[in-house]
């Protein structure tokens, strides 16, 4: 199906209403500085447009071709061609401003970058082929053309347009499956928080494209001794013998004794943050079986704990993922990087295991932060045996987890961030202890000049542990969410 336009106001109208496959400029198309009959077309009204007029144009009715098809009947109103002076001002980049503007407007103001277009110049204007072609035209002819090499461009570019449109679609599937992903990302997240006195956990995550390689975790583990445990014999009482002559002291072997409490009955809490290596679809899956794994083993712990059975050791749990992760990514060239931490709310200790990644920031309570850098290989390479260290975490503490593409922050210069000048801006927000997230993300900002675009995905992961009110109760089955400050009235 071949149209035609007169002006410059037609021509956009078309390409809005048809999208054609291939659109052919000549240079000489009219200023649409004249006046005609508005033309209403299925897909919108355009305005009419106005341009420096040209006093030096005839306007006089050319030779048109029958009217086009419907929806564009009537046929689009007469236009003059030009004389020999508008021929000369036509010479001269101004004079092909219609014809610019026509290639400027579907390419840079529409943004469609699937029709072909042809700019028909005259033989020596080469300035028009430069500016045409510059501006997003795919092709400049030389006038006069030879219908054969017409036709061969012609069919050329609708071959191209189509693979381009065939080409924008699969592209267009592709995001809206991979926002289908990203969507399913967010529900594998905790959206929720233990219930308990004290707690205050707050999460960063912003992923670079629509699916992310990054994961973070916090879930309390099970009991480490059974809630129903047969009550223990009474603990032997210090006292003195007894007197010669006088009974033995009285014991009442029918009354209950109610157990001593044990410290491992108090909640631990178990927070993890992973970095798979990578980006995209790939990275997200993987994503997917380190949080299976991790959930996994969380899910053993309470059977377990049904069967009587103290919890696997945080190493152990970490050393059973890995050997996962080798069989299923040994023998490509995916990793993971993972911290894990378990938080023992009555013994004040924190026991972590960090396989190759960023250094965890620990703050104690009189704000001194120290780093916890990695102390295991990465995850997915070979099997190994892990080894946990301990730190104190007492009421008042706070940890901060976080992945390495909060240091892919562009500062001014084109150089990044890098690992030692964001734990630099970071510490002290983490000293001042409140807000902490939010003084990180504004001292990056201040540090980048605004907000960059980000190379990797940004996640972070903070955890405070306040002293709480005196009778207030540890509620492990109610849930709060994550930026819930836990435990206050």
């Amino acid at each position: 199906t071949v149209l035609r336009a007169a002006t410059l106001a037609e021509a956009l109208a078309m390409h809005a209403a048809r999208r054609p496959h291939v659109v052919i400029i000549d240079a000489g198309l009219p200023d649409p500085a004249q006046t005609y009959p508005a033309q209403t077309y299925p897909a919108q009204t355009y305005p009419a447009q106005t341009y420096p007029a040209r006093p030096d144009a005839a306007h006089t009715p050319p030779r048109l071709a029958a009217p086009p098809p419907p929806p564009y009947d009537p046929a689009p109103p007469p236009s003059a061609p030009a004389s020999a002076s508008a021929s000369a001002h036509d010479a001269h980049t101004d004079g092909h401003r219609p014809a610019l503007d026509l290639v400027r407007a579907i390419r840079a103001v529409r943004g469609d970058e699937d029709v072909f277009l042809i700019v028909l110049t005259e033989p020596d204007d080469h300035g028009l082929r430069a500016d045409a072609l510059a501006m997003g035209a795919n092709d400049a002819l030389r006038l006069p053309l030879e219908p054969l090499e017409l036709d061969a461009r012609v069919s050329v570019g609708a071959r191209q347009a189509r693979m381009a449109r065939r080409l924008r679609a699969y592209s267009d599937r592709l995001t809206r499956e991979m926002a289908r992903v990203a969507e399913l990302q967010m529900r594998l997240l905790p959206s929720s928080s233990p219930y308990l006195p004290g707690l205050h956990v707050e999460s960063l995550y912003r992923p670079s494209g629509d699916a992310s390689g990054d994961y973070f975790d916090y879930f309390l583990l099970p009991p480490r001794v059974p809630a129903d445990a047969a009550p223990s014999a009474p603990p032997a009482q210090a006292a003195s013998p007894a007197l010669p002559g006088q009974p033995d002291p009285p014991t009442h072997p029918l009354v209950p004794v109610r157990p001593a409490r044990s410290d491992a009955d108090d909640p631990v809490l178990r927070v993890v943050i992973a970095d798979v290596s990578g980006h995209g679809a790939r990275a997200a899956f993987l994503m997917s079986i380190v949080r299976t794994l991790v959930r996994a083993q969380n899910d053993g712990a309470a059977a377990r704990h049904a069967d009587g059975m103290p919890p696997l050791p945080l190493t152990e749990t970490v050393r059973r993922i890995n050997r996962h992760l080798v069989d299923i990514i040994g023998g490509e060239p995916d990793f993971v990087t993972l911290f894990a931490g378990d938080i023992d709310f009555a013994a004040g200790t924190l026991e972590y295991v960090n396989a190759g990644h960023c250094p965890a920031l620990l703050r104690d309570g009189g704000g001194q932060v120290t780093r916890l850098p990695s102390n295991a290989p990465l995850l997915g390479f070979f099997n190994a045996d892990f080894a946990a260290e301990v730190r104190a975490f007492p009421s008042g503490c706070q940890l901060l987890l976080f992945t390495d593409g909060l240091h892919d922050w562009a500062v001014p210069g084109g150089a990044h961030l890098g690992p030692e000048r964001f734990l630099e801006l970071t510490e002290p927000c983490l000293r001042a202890g409140s807000e902490v997230l939010t003084a990180m993300e504004s001292a990056l900002r201040h540090a980048a000049g605004g907000m960059p675009p980000f190379r990797d995905d940004v996640t972070a992961l903070w955890i405070r542990r306040d002293a709480p009110l005196a009778g207030q109760p540890v509620r492990p089955n109610e849930q709060a969410r994550p930026d819930e400050p836990v435990g206050a009235d």
